[in-house]
């Protein structure tokens, strides 16, 4: 019975051409995938590159506007350390002045009590030797004795108004000298 089988059918050899159709093809599609593949990873890499050389650009900005900064601000400083020496010498100045007008005033102060003092006298000794002659000299000493005090008065004055003076330049000098600590820029 086994000859009454049909014969069976053998598969055909498949063609050398044919199979290297398919190879090919097969290469052709890796090749393809592989050149998406580079295309993608360059216009990735291509992206992130312009990314870089925009940060770059900002941060050499950056680093510009800050050296500028710290060029004004090392000026302004210079500027506030000559202003607070130029302030610090008015304010010796002055003391000085201040010191002097005071130990004038003091002076003076003792002057016009010795005066006074040496006008009573007189007014007392005139009076028990002669009570009517002296009359026109006291009159004139008390007049010089007054313009003595008018000038005390005067230099008073004088006095606290170079005080005050002398207080609001302190004053200023202590405001620049915060503010030159508030600066702390190093030189």
């Amino acid at each position: 019975m086994p000859s009454l089988a049909l014969p069976m059918p053998t598969l055909p050899k498949p063609s050398p051409e044919l199979a290297l159709q398919e190879e090919v093809n097969i290469l052709l599609h890796g090749v393809l995938q592989f050149g998406q593949a580079l295309k993608h990873i360059y216009k990735a890499t291509e992206a992130q590159l312009d990314e870089a050389g925009r940060s770059l650009s900002l941060y050499e900005q950056t680093v510009l506007m800050m050296q500028q900064d710290l060029g004004s601000a090392r000026a302004r400083t210079q500027e506030l350390q000559r202003s607070l020496g130029e302030i610090q010498a008015e304010e010796k100045t002055l003391e000085l002045q201040a010191q002097g007008a005071g130990i004038a005033l003091s002076q003076v102060l003792e002057g016009h009590q010795d005066l006074q003092q040496r006008v009573e006298k007189l007014q007392g000794a005139l009076a028990a030797v002669a009570p009517r002659h002296p009359q026109k000299e006291l009159e004139e000493l008390k007049l010089y004795a007054d313009k003595q005090s008018q000038i005390i008065w005067s230099l008073m004055g004088h006095v606290q108004r170079q005080q005050r003076e002398l207080a609001q330049q302190q004053q200023q000098l202590s405001h620049i000298r915060a503010r030159l600590q508030a600066l702390a820029l190093p030189s």
